[in-house]
């Protein structure tokens, strides 16, 4: 019988890339919470390692319209809108990592989110399917001897790897799949089951679009049936009803997140809701745990 990883298509052409989509406002989302939640990893002087299993190119450029106009855009025109420190933390790491004025001319991914607020000596185990943004990736951690970079399938491999994570005080792990089958909203939450009761001191973080609830519902459920314990952090900046099929938000399933994570993040989502929300005052969040 195959695997949940086996049946993930390891060996499938890959058919989605980060660059489409950077520093839109799901890219926000994401890597304020991720920030969040790492430095809260990271307190005390903890040793964290991060897992990136979909790591993508590390930095993309941007052209000057694109999604990301809703996204880092948004924020890049009002960097004193309010004082929330995860958003702030989140902003001033992407001007520090990709600056550009008045504009931004890049955009950060999540391992060099993950480098910095680490710091140099933490392990970073990043994996990119797709050949070219690989060796992209590959070339922004040169010299970087506490980075590894695989050309290969992160669900194939985090079993294995985490079996072997062992050095670090805490290990985060990030998710961030393609959604571009079907079968992925099945699939990828079976994986991250499995991971999680084979490791139950690592932390999981799962990002995914919302275009309607319904896949998003039933991964819930399909968690909840496991037993997993979790959290669900659902940030819609367009409501379902006035824009469908399309991205009108993301969000985040948080497995064992460090101590004041969702009350840190249910702060940001206000301050990212009424920045980056195209209609005044039309978004929400969806805080659950389970």
């Amino acid at each position: 019988m195959p695997t949940h990883a086996s049946r993930y298509r390891p060996d499938a052409a890959p058919d989605y890339s980060h660059r489409f989509h950077a520093g839109n406002v799901g890219d926000v989302w994401k890597h304020c919470v991720l920030v969040t939640l790492l430095a809260g990893a990271a307190s005390g002087g903890r040793r964290v390692a991060s897992l990136d299993t979909h790591a993508g190119e590390g930095r993309y450029a941007l052209g000057s319209t694109g999604e990301w106009t809703e996204g880092i855009g948004r924020l890049w025109q009002q960097p004193d809108a309010d004082d929330d420190p995860s958003v702030a933390r989140y902003l001033a790491l992407a001007k520090r990592l990709a600056p550009g004025d008045p504009r931004p001319h890049a955009y950060p991914g999540s391992p060099l989110f993950a480098r910095s607020v680490l710091g140099d000596d933490a392990r970073l185990r990043l994996w990119e399917r797709d050949a070219g943004a690989c060796e992209r990736l590959r070339a922004s951690f040169t010299g970087d001897a506490a980075a590894r970079v695989d050309c290969g399938d992160g669900l194939a491999d985090l079993a294995g790897a985490l079996a072997a994570e062992s050095e670090a005080d805490a290990t985060v792990v990030l998710i961030d799949p393609p959604w571009a089958q079907k079968a992925d909203w099945t699939v990828v939450p079976d994986v991250l089951t499995d991971a999680a009761r084979r490791s139950p001191r690592v932390c999981f973080v799962l990002w995914y679009p919302v275009k309607s609830l319904t896949r998003p519902n039933a991964m819930m459920a399909r968690f909840e049936q496991a037993g997993v314990s979790a959290s669900l952090a659902e940030l819609i900046t367009t409501p379902l009803a006035h824009q469908r099929q399309r991205l009108n938000g993301s969000g985040l399933v948080l497995v064992r997140p460090p101590a004041g994570t969702l009350a840190a993040i249910a702060a940001a989502a206000t301050s990212l809701g009424e920045r980056c929300a195209p209609r005044p005052g039309a978004w929400s969040l969806r805080l659950v745990s389970w």
